[in-house]
């Protein structure tokens, strides 16, 4: 875990589903369930707590997801709440709950298969279902967003869903424990997860997400920040040169344990190096303002893979 960035869990009750979510997170898997509830199942369709902890004490088969299942050779299709072990939060306890799964869904740290370039750098990973409780596979928002710079409102608008967890990396290098997940429920039917230390979010439908840290997340950010500066001016046909700071807002420091690759861009002059990597939370490059003549402008930006113009800055040419 980055001390800059700690790995928090937070739970928010404004889930608008009448279903139980259940998420199970290790280092590098995933499981997401989503449950019916009943306070008054009938005792011959429930089926025993050893049988339940057999079918779902353990994490869903990754990248796969499954439905409407029947448990049992008689048809049996409810748990008692017990046999999850996890912990119960929001909803009522004021008599046996049992609960009869709606969508599983399995998600495993395997970049070979998600992609190398989807587990990156500055990534905020989505898991998302319908409004009938139906799971669907996760994925990276920013390379869903990356061309179009759709609000992720309007990205689930498009994809008829509702997010249920989100997961923050910070950097590529990270496992889940390492990240800040933030896991979604209806207060009415509560949630169960194996979290040890979680924090409960205030739920709040006006302007919730990333410009709201301190006031829904308790830290300023959950991932690291850029920081562009050099000259303001260039003579033509001479050479910049500049500098980016990755740091963390949490601490007001570099980020100097570890490394990550940073993309550069311009809209003209030169740049020899598109990538370059931030060590010990410094990178340095040259711009040359090639075949440019005094008054020209440069839009120099600095972002990450999939996160581009994390901090951007306009130079002149003189």
């Amino acid at each position: 875990m980055n001390a800059n960035f700690p790995n928090h869990r937070f739970v928010c009750g404004n889930l608008d589903l009448p279903f139980v979510v259940e998420a199970k997170v290790d280092e590098i898997q995933i499981t997401l369930r989503t449950w019916t509830l009943s306070k008054d199942a009938t005792i011959s369709s429930v089926v025993s707590i050893d049988e339940a902890v057999n079918l779902y004490g353990c994490h869903a088969q990754p990248f796969d997801i499954r439905s409407g299942l029947a448990l049992g050779n008689n048809g049996k299709s409810w748990i008692p709440l017990e046999a999850l072990k996890g912990r119960f939060f929001g909803g009522s306890r004021s008599q046996n709950l049992y609960l009869k799964l709606v969508s599983e869904m399995g998600f495993l740290i395997e970049r070979d298969i998600i992609g190398r370039a989807a587990w990156s750098d500055y990534a905020v990973w989505a898991f998302n279902c319908s409004r009938d409780g139906m799971l669907s596979m996760p994925f990276n928002r920013y390379i869903e967003t990356q061309s179009s710079k759709q609000h992720r409102n309007m990205l689930l608008i498009s994809r008829k869903e509702i997010n249920v967890m989100t997961v923050n990396v910070a950097f590529a290098e990270n496992r889940l424990s390492d990240c800040s997940l933030v896991l979604k429920y209806n207060p009415k039917y509560g949630c169960v997860h194996n979290f040890n230390n979680f924090k409960e979010m205030p739920v709040n439908s006006v302007g919730f997400g990333i410009y709201d840290m301190e006031r829904f997340y308790g830290v300023k950010a959950l991932l690291p920040s850029l920081r562009l500066s050099g000259p303001d001016t260039i003579e033509a046909e001479r050479t910049g040169h500049y500098t980016v700071e990755m740091y963390s807002k949490n601490t007001d420091s570099l980020v100097d344990d570890v490394e990550a690759k940073v993309y550069l861009e311009s809209n003209s002059g030169y740049l020899p190096h598109r990538q370059v990597i931030v060590r010990n939370g410094v990178a340095r490059f040259p711009l040359y303002a090639l075949g440019l003549s005094a008054g020209d402008q440069i839009k120099l930006k600095v972002g990450w893979r999939n996160y581009t113009g994390a901090d951007e800055k306009i130079i002149t040419i003189v």
